[in-house]
């Protein structure tokens, strides 16, 4: 019985997310794809191993339902390095703010700490405000995790301030 509550709360949760997306509306007609460069901390809780982060990623347009394909690459002063691809979807409120929820899954390298496994999990997510040249400046919480592929597995949270630069 306690899987099943837990399967039914998950579909719950998943069903009422797609249902809150489409209460704030769908994605502006005139949204293009993004370059988005941010810059911010890497291992943010980590008290013996912060360093500064620069993230670059392509974000499309083209919109699998409610989602869209990014990528990009993550590099960090420490040595370490993630290369990643996934999805994320748009939630405006209102004209001008975005949430981007987003998930992704890579490869991660490096001399800095360790993550415990090559392949990791990147999930989170930014808040911007969407200008009316639709570029938008925001700030990105992620966290990465191997998902307990191997033993070892301390994760990562970085945060970013970011900017969207329109792709016409």
């Amino acid at each position: 019985m306690g899987d099943l509550m837990r399967l039914s709360a998950k579909g719950f949760t998943v069903a009422a997310s797609i249902a809150m997306a489409g209460l704030f509306g769908p994605a502006l007609a005139a949204d293009p794809s993004y370059l988005t460069i941010g810059a911010g901390s890497w291992e943010t809780f980590r008290d013996h191993a912060h360093a500064t982060e620069l993230n670059v990623s392509y974000r499309s347009n083209i919109e699998w339902w409610i989602f869209k394909p990014h990528a990009g690459v993550t590099v960090a002063t420490d040595g370490d390095y993630f290369g990643y691809a996934g999805i994320l979807t748009d939630v405006y409120l209102g004209k001008h703010i975005v949430l981007s929820p987003n998930f992704a899954v890579g490869g991660y390298g490096g001399h800095g700490y360790r993550l415990g496994s090559h392949v990791e999990f990147r999930s989170g997510g930014d808040v911007a405000w969407r200008f009316e040249d639709t570029s938008r400046l925001g700030l990105g919480v992620y966290h990465i995790s191997n998902a307990g592929l191997t033993q070892r597995n301390p994760g990562e949270e970085s945060f970013l301030l970011e900017y969207f630069y329109p792709l016409r």
